[in-house]
């Protein structure tokens, strides 16, 4: 900029700090540039899981009683109940689901089952900004697990660092993607098995969060890989 420029003439020796969501460097820059601004970033606000609720809640309690009592004389009265319920949450625009009435092979239950199962599983893990980040407060054990969850899903080949998943996976003997694939197309013990894994990164993830806990609940120290 020249000494004729608006933001130039308007600045001029007063002290500019901009503060600046850590996810938006563009728009850092662009202050830094036409303002002469001291960029200070902070975190995006903590996620949570957006969890279940109403119909879908009821959704997956159904769910569980099929896994428990699909080998009994209820298996198929509890699929009919599932793809009711499913139309009601309108999850037929997602998942292609037959007629309540259709008599169904316990293959073709499980396959609907588990491709409901697996979109419920995604509804329920789907991140929502949780509030506003509060500058200088770190955020709560709570805030923390569900985005580092996330975080420690992403594998970085480059720097030999794979996601939590995957070595679970691994440990079992499969390959992450394998499981992916099979969850999307409804093989329901896959279905369930990713669920398994997201749960178990879940349970390690606190447990590493509680080890970083102050007395007030917030997370006190970060470690960054």
């Amino acid at each position: 900029m020249s000494d004729i420029c608006y933001p130039d003439s308007l600045i001029g020796n007063i002290p500019n700090i901009y503060y600046y969501a850590a996810n938006n460097p563009s728009e850092a820059t662009i202050a830094k540039r036409r303002s002469y601004a001291n960029t200070i970033s902070y975190l995006t606000p903590p996620a949570e899981n957006a969890g279940l609720y109403k119909g879908l809640k009821q959704l997956s309690e159904l769910i569980s009683s099929y896994q428990s009592l699909k080998d009994t004389g209820r298996g198929p009265q509890i699929v009919s109940s599932i793809i009711s319920t499913a139309k009601q949450c309108n999850l037929d625009k997602d998942v292609e689901l037959p007629s309540e009435e259709l008599q169904l092979s316990p293959d073709e239950r499980d396959t609907v089952v588990g491709k409901v199962y697996g979109k419920v599983m995604e509804i329920e893990s789907r991140l929502l900004p949780c509030g506003l980040h509060v500058i200088g407060e770190p955020p709560s054990a709570e805030e923390a697990v569900a985005t580092l969850v996330n975080i420690a899903a992403i594998d970085r080949p480059e720097e030999e660092i794979f996601g939590l998943p995957g070595i679970l996976a691994e440990s079992l003997g499969r390959e992450i993607e394998d499981i992916y694939r099979s969850s999307d197309r409804g093989v329901l013990s896959d279905v369930m098995l990713l669920n398994d894994i997201t749960q178990a990164c879940r349970v390690a993830v606190k447990a590493f969060v509680d080890r970083t806990t102050n007395k007030s609940g917030q997370v006190s120290i970060l470690v960054c890989c």
